[in-house]
């Protein structure tokens, strides 16, 4: 069996986590919104049409933030096509997505939704065929009390309390061909300065996203320069940069870019992803430094996710969206993500895994109309659940395996939490190897009398096992109630998320 070491230091942090990195990302996309969230035909819709079985899969998965309404669909969408008397929105062309959008849903059905679910909005404006205007408009709309024209609209609409949405994207992958009217770096950012100063003008308070690369994939040829041109231009005006992230380990689901990765490539996917927010933080400071700015921009990570056979393919193409079926490696994946930002808690401060619901949802409608979690919600719940105070740097000793692509890369990724206030500690690992299960050693100093409590365990011997309706897969919990005594061995089995948790103790 190979061997793993792992030391976590109780003083050695990476940085304070915020609870934005457990967000997610609605778009007016196949059947997200329209025959997933929204579907007043089904029995367990409220009155505005929003199922409440989603309602409480939401609430379990521990959600803090969700980004809306787009996504590819916002760089066509005039917000104000969606607010009124339903019977006179327009129904006009997705052009995102090649279909009709009726405007049923619009900023007062999902503001008002996020209020009633206690969770946070991050609302993205159109900076494609979108103007500063419309964007300050909306930000009127939304966050003034009273007195001016949007404001009073609102509330002549029925909402009179102001949504007092915080965190806006200011467009979205305006770097990408596929998107209406994609920019050159220096357009968007001179569009995306002027639109956050109108914006900033109605609020002050809000927080700003600026397009940063849509992703660093082999083919994305702005990837970088981008950055660069953007923040040269934007920088002491905005509050985040936006990265976005896929990945693909299946050959016959091409998105924009030519997949070149496949399953034993895993493992290089967390280097992948760390050398990516790396070389993005490289060019907020540098860019920092550049114009002797006091401000500090920091990563906003607002869509992320793993590849199915109903993923969305971007670029106006019609098409058929199926039943997603991620696998217990997929969730092993998602967890290898996750460990990946809170190991890098002091630059990633929000991030939205995409999509929430069907098209590479954790929440999936199936063929029968019943609303069920998808096995990739098991990590993503997990850290929601127990990701909190600081992230602790680990010192690392792995096994690697060899991948077709990329060289020997480590298959065992980990990160660890740690409160204060209530003495607990959590340690996360997942082993994306297909076949290795591994001895883990490890090392936790500096901690006051701990207490190994659980050990919980997601795993099945088919790595391809996936949840329907009439299963699924739950983790296993073994309870310890063990002091902590060097060295503590612990066997952390094949394609399996574990969840350590300890506990300081008087």
């Amino acid at each position: 069996m190979k061997q793993a070491k792992i030391i976590f230091e109780r003083d050695f942090t990476v940085g304070e986590i915020d609870s934005r990195l457990w967000g997610s990302f609605i778009e007016h996309l196949g059947h997200c919104m329209y025959g997933g969230l929204y579907d007043p035909s089904q029995d367990c819709a409220d009155q505005n049409g929003i199922r409440n079985d989603i309602k409480q899969l939401i609430r379990e998965l521990g959600l803090t933030n969700i980004r809306y309404p787009g996504g590819n669909f916002v760089s066509g969408y005039h917000w104000k096509d969606g607010i009124g008397p339903k019977h006179i929105r327009p129904k006009k062309r997705n052009l995102a997505w090649n279909t009709i959008e009726t405007n049923e849903v619009g900023t007062d059905e999902f503001a008002s939704l996020m209020k009633e679910l206690d969770v946070g909005l991050i609302m993205s404006v159109n900076l494609g065929t979108g103007t500063p205007e419309e964007a300050g408009d909306l930000v009127d709309y939304c966050n003034t009390s009273q007195g001016t024209y949007w404001s009073d609209l609102r509330r002549e609409y029925g909402e009179l309390e102001p949504y007092n949405i915080k965190t806006w994207c200011l467009g979205n992958e305006m770097d990408g061909d596929w998107q209406i009217h994609s920019l050159t770096a220096y357009e968007y950012g001179r569009k995306a300065k002027e639109t956050a100063k109108i914006m900033k003008w109605v609020d002050n308070n809000i927080e700003l996203i600026a397009c940063g690369s849509c992703t660093n994939e082999i083919g994305h040829k702005t990837y970088g320069d981008w950055d660069l041109c953007v923040l040269e231009e934007t920088y002491n005006y905005i509050d985040y940069l936006s990265l976005h992230r896929y990945y693909n380990y299946h050959k016959d689901k091409q998105l924009v870019y030519e997949c070149h990765d496949d399953v034993t490539d895993i493992p290089y996917f967390f280097q992948d992803l760390q050398e990516y927010i790396s070389t993005i933080a490289s060019a907020i400071n540098f860019i920092k430094g550049k114009k002797r700015s006091s401000h500090t921009v920091r990563i906003a990570f607002d869509e992320w996710g793993v590849i199915t056979s109903s993923s969305a393919l971007p670029g106006g193409e019609s098409q058929n969206y199926g039943y997603a079926t991620f696998t217990l490696l997929d969730a092993v994946v998602y967890g290898g993500i996750l460990c990946t930002f809170l190991n890098n808690s002091d630059t990633v401060k929000i991030a939205n895994q995409s999509l929430l619901i069907n098209e590479g949802g954790m929440i999936s409608v199936g063929p029968e109309g019943d609303a069920m979690l998808q096995v990739t919600a098991n990590p993503f719940r997990d850290i929601a659940l127990y990701a909190k105070g600081v992230s602790l740097q680990g010192i690392q000793d792995l096994p690697t395996a060899s991948t077709n692509h990329h060289g020997d890369c480590p298959y065992i990724i980990s990160s660890a939490t740690y409160d204060e206030t209530t003495g607990l500690l959590y340690i996360f690992v997942a082993n994306v190897s297909l076949f290795e299960d591994v001895e883990l050693s490890l090392e936790l100093r500096s901690f006051r009398n701990l207490q190994i409590e659980s050990i919980q365990t997601l795993y099945h011997e088919n790595p391809y096992i996936y949840n329907n309706v009439d299963f699924e897969l739950s983790p296993e919990i073994t309870y310890l109630q063990r002091s902590y005594n060097k060295p503590c061995n612990i066997i952390i089995k094949r394609h399996s998320w574990n969840v350590i948790r300890c506990k300081e103790c008087d």
